[in-house]
């Protein structure tokens, strides 16, 4: 298979879409933002951005809107407190480390902002078939909710499963909770970062069950950079709470460039390292992937 070709003819399957009419926020800073209102609390507003996507905007910042092209006028009732946007992406990876490979990768992910609450749901699914080898599989999904507090501040609660044939992992499970604070959340960009604990059991192929107790850290980031591109950046450590070798580190960085308002490209680079992995395995994994993403 072809990975390029295969990425190309979707992307233009994708991009023929037409770009739809939108109205404008002004900012008390004098910026303006094209796009539409999704919802709108007595706090924020949740603008959906022709070029940035998703932005939670403080009503404090907003001098005034104009939603003139949405769809439909803004209601007044409680339901406008709720929204609902995704994605799917689709990528072609090259992968080093405990394996050297070429494969697609397939990603979908679900946003419900429910008043004071944003649920985030993410599925990947990767399963390659070596020649004379059995099929391997890497695939996950994680489940989270935050919610809003006040002043920046939130409580964040998450669960997830995964299965990684290349470390191992016959399955991987977690549930966790902590305290995160938004620093940021504008048409430049956004940082958040949470601190909490975390359960975690690793069911290997053949050493048995790893249970612990960790300490969770995690930051994204996101900035704004022109005509739409933007560079995102995130991390997630788990360190035990017994026994601090047992540590487990992974960042990814990427860049997305937008085709039109519902479709953008982008390339990551994916890292990640095991204090304590399997026996043969290797500590860092790297992960390159290329890929073109439709929202909406």
């Amino acid at each position: 298979m072809n990975i390029t070709k295969f990425l190309y003819v979707l992307g233009v399957t994708f991009g023929i879409a037409g770009f739809a009419h939108s109205g404008q926020i002004v900012l008390n800073n004098g910026d303006i933002v094209k796009g539409t209102v999704l919802s709108k609390t007595e706090t924020h507003v949740l603008w959906k951005s022709d070029s940035f996507g998703g932005l939670n905007i403080p009503l404090s910042q907003v001098a005034s809107i104009d939603n003139s092209g949405a769809e439909a006028t803004l209601p007044s009732t409680a339901d406008d407190k709720i929204s609902l946007t995704g994605n799917v992406g689709l990528s072609g990876s090259y992968l080093a480390g405990n394996q050297e490979r070429e494969n697609l990768e397939l990603d979908v992910g679900f946003t419900l902002q429910d008043g004071n609450a944003k649920h985030k749901a993410e599925l990947t699914y990767d399963a390659i078939g070596q020649n004379n080898e059995p099929t391997e599989y890497d695939y996950g999904i994680t489940y989270e909710v935050d919610w809003s507090i006040n002043n920046g501040w939130y409580w964040n609660t998450n669960a997830s499963f995964s299965v990684d044939d290349k470390r191992q992992i016959d399955q991987s499970n977690s549930l966790g909770t902590s305290m995160g604070y938004q620093f940021w959340e504008n048409d430049k960009g956004s940082l958040s970062s949470n601190v909490g604990l975390k359960w975690i059991s690793d069911k290997s192929f053949y050493s048995g069950t790893d249970e612990r107790l960790a300490w969770a850290w995690s930051s994204d980031y996101q900035k704004f950079l022109f005509s739409g591109t933007s560079l995102s950046y995130s991390h997630q450590l788990n360190v035990s709470t017994e026994d601090t070798k047992n540590t487990q580190l992974s960042i990814d960085v990427g860049l997305s460039i937008p085709v039109n308002d519902k479709v953008d490209t982008s390339i990551s680079l994916d890292w990640s390292y095991d204090n304590q992995p399997e026996e043969g395995v290797e500590q860092i994994d790297r992960k390159v992937n290329f890929g073109i993403n439709y929202k909406w």
